[in-house]
């Protein structure tokens, strides 16, 4: 369950991103990370309606599932993670995502 391929339906649009992304305590930031991405959806679906609604609980639910899938010892898990946060704060400051 810790490895997941990049066919699995769950975040499988978000592409991996090498490299050290969260420094000497990735885990904790990675899931600092995601928490805080969730927070900012949470506050954009108050005010979303229509499609913009449906986008924004979809990452919410992939946000939700991506701190569930998250391991300390899972690299590709951690850099998911930040490249879902990245995707979800791009698609909120009004870029594609």
């Amino acid at each position: 369950m810790t490895d997941q391929s990049p066919s699995d339906p769950i975040l499988g649009h978000v592409e991996p991103v090498p490299g050290g992304l969260y420094g000497d305590q990735p885990y904790e930031a990675a899931l600092s990370d995601l928490r805080s991405a969730v927070a900012e959806v949470s506050a954009a679906l108050r005010n979303a309606d229509g499609t913009r609604a449906e986008q924004l609980s979809r990452y919410q639910q992939d946000l939700g599932r991506a701190q569930l899938r998250l391991r300390p010892d899972d690299k590709a898990a951690l850099e998911r993670a930040h490249a879902l946060s990245r995707t979800v704060r791009q698609y909120l400051a009004g870029g594609a995502a």
